[in-house]
Parts: structure tokens; sequence; C-alpha cells
């Protein structure tokens, strides 16, 4: 016996060179699965965009994330918080500026 217990133990059984062989998947009976799923609720799994709880979005949603100085995030921040505006808005507004105010 093991020190866990046990005696002896199984012998697996070695894997057949015909089970890595893929199937031919004819996809007539892709699409039949597909709507199958679908009438049991079964969602896509693509990617969408997302709407966040909240206000209704009128628009698509991304996000970014720029890593930089503290110096300059926090002179952005308050940049934003001085004039009572989202970091989104901030930014929109600094490049509306860029391209001459005309928005």
């Amino acid at each position: 016996m093991s020190k866990y217990g046990f005696g002896g133990g199984i012998e697996l059984p070695q894997p057949s060179k015909a089970s890595k062989a893929r199937l031919k998947v004819e996809p007539d009976s892709v699409e039949k699965a597909v709507e199958a799923g679908k009438s049991l609720g079964f969602v896509s799994r693509e990617g969408s965009t997302r709407l966040k709880p909240g206000p209704k979005r009128k628009e698509a949603q991304d996000k970014v994330s720029i890593p930089g100085p503290k110096r300059v995030v926090d002179e952005f921040r308050a940049f934003c918080q001085e004039r009572n505006i989202t970091l989104w808005q901030g930014l929109e507004l600094l490049l509306s500026e860029k391209r001459g105010g005309s928005d």
C-alpha cells in the first residue's frame, strides 16, 4: 500500500491516433445547432459593445488606459475637476481646442 492508502495503481488507456483526427462537420449542421441554441436561450459569445448601467448612452463606449507620469495625470484630473467635467469630457475639450474649437 502507498502512503496515501491506495494499493497498486490504475492503468490508463493509451490514446489512439484516430482520436487526434478532426471530424468533418457539415456547415448545415452547425447552423442548425446555432439555431437550436438560440431557441433554448443561449446567446452569442462574440464580443459586443456593452452599455453600462446609468444614463442611456447615445453612442458606443470604449475605454483607454494611458500610463504616464503622475504629475501629468494629476494635472489632467485637476483640470477636469476645476471645470466639473468627466475625464472623457476633458479629453474631448482638449481635442476640440486642438482642432480649433470647431465642435
